[in-house]
């Protein structure tokens, strides 16, 4: 695992100075003899409203995502409607011959017991409990709750129990009708990822996506301890992520890490006006605690701690790479400010806050594909709502891609649609 931080800083109108700071965390790839062994269930809705194409679709990339395991991977496969069946029991591929099979005989069913499908993978996957290794549901579902455990807070709390246990949980929403808000919710308290498949062609890449991350895992458990410097006023954490503070200090908790997936956090500490230009001021320090899978299989906890000196320069300084990540953020807030306005029915106000947010990324000096690729679906969402409304294809589209850049993730081609569709 490696750090690093980048800072840049402008001054304020009260003489002081806001510092930005932008720290990057990457992983090592394991090498192939060092893979930590996966231990998965995947949990498929069957309810009336997958049959056709979303049934199929999931059907497809639940095999395409079997047949990459390795032979020492457990997998297990539960199939729900309104009763729960497990298609196959937990098992590594030497002893699961024609398991692609069995999960393409799955049919569409009757109403969606959510939590009982859920809870059946949760039970095969502790069957096989590997410490420092991979345990993760991958739950596929198009709808909301309506049999069994339907109350958001206790569906949450079993995701979050269950990941004190080392269990985590991925959540993939189909269609326009599931709930995304509690499926999002559910990943955040199981530490694991978030999907939204509007397209049944888009199926086979968001499982390529999260199979290809668990094959490079390079740490579990990754947390950012964040404390502000004697000369530091206040500190704000520009991205995202479930946090609890201690005192003074922000913990945030960043889960799971991936070689090809490096994540960033973005900082905003406000600098006294008493650090005068050109001494050396105490912004603060950064501790980064993960267990970190190590080249010869096994798993260590390691502590890396970065402490934040600057000295300001006059008029400040410029860092391309931390403006870049500030217009990535903004795009997220503008996302759900629109969001929120379309919410209370006031669409003139959503089209003009992606309008003028698509504005400011346009101005930016320190634009590339990614961000070009930000304005573009920032205006066309302008669009849709200059008509009048947002789909609800809109609203989860855009909810998905709010929650990856506060996440700093980056959409991949085989999950954005905008700037081709418009």
């Amino acid at each position: 695992m490696k750090t690093s931080i980048l800072l840049d800083h402008e001054p304020v109108a009260d003489g002081g100075f806001l510092v930005r700071a932008l720290l990057r965390i990457e992983g090592d790839p394991p090498a192939d003899d060092a893979r930590v062994p996966l231990n998965l269930s995947l949990v498929l809705d069957r309810s009336g409203s997958m049959s056709g194409p979303p049934l199929r679709a999931a059907r497809d990339a639940a095999c395409m995502l079997v047949r990459r395991l390795r032979t020492e991977d457990t997998v297990s496969v539960v199939a729900y409607d309104h009763e729960v069946t497990v298609i196959a029991p937990p098992a590594t591929g030497a002893q699961q011959e024609g398991l692609s099979s069995h999960i393409a005989a799955i049919e569409s069913g009757g109403s969606t017991n959510l939590s009982g499908g859920w809870l059946r993978g949760r039970d095969l996957i502790a069957e096989n409990l590997r410490d420092g290794g991979v345990n993760r549901i991958l739950l596929l579902t198009d709808g909301l709750a309506n049999v069994g455990i339907k109350e958001p807070g206790a569906l949450i709390g079993l995701c979050r129990s269950a990941a004190a246990l080392g269990i985590s949980t991925t959540t993939v929403g189909f269609g326009p009708d599931y709930d995304e808000d509690l499926l999002r919710a559910m990943a955040d308290a199981g530490h694991g990822g978030t999907y939204y498949i509007e397209r049944v062609d888009q199926a086979g890449g968001v499982f390529e996506e999260e199979l290809e991350g668990l094959l490079s895992l390079a740490a579990q458990n990754v947390r950012v301890r964040i404390r502000p410097g004697a000369d530091a006023e206040s500190v704000k954490v520009a991205h995202q992520y479930p946090s609890h503070a201690e005192g003074p200090a922000l913990t945030l908790e960043v889960g799971d890490l991936y070689a090809r997936e490096p994540r960033r956090v973005l900082l905003e500490f406000l600098l006294s006006s008493e650090a005068p230009i050109g001494s050396s001021a105490d912004v603060g320090e950064i501790t980064v605690t993960a267990h970190v899978l190590t080249a010869d299989g096994g798993v260590e906890l390691r502590t890396i701690t970065l402490p934040i000196s600057l000295s300001p320069e006059e008029g400040g300084k410029v860092e391309p790479e931390v403006r870049k990540e500030v217009l990535l953020v903004a795009a997220a807030r503008a996302r759900d400010e629109a969001l929120e306005a379309e919410r209370r029915g006031d669409y003139q106000a959503g089209s003009s806050i992606l309008r003028e947010a698509a504005s400011y990324l346009t101005s930016a000096p320190y634009a590339d594909a990614t961000v070009a690729e930000e304005i573009d679906d920032l205006r066309a969402m302008e669009r849709s709502l200059d008509q009048g409304s947002l789909s609800a294809q809109d609203i989860k589209y855009m909810k998905q891609r709010s929650h990856d850049s506060n996440r700093s993730r980056h959409l991949s081609k085989e999950r954005t649609r905008r700037t081709k569709e418009d």
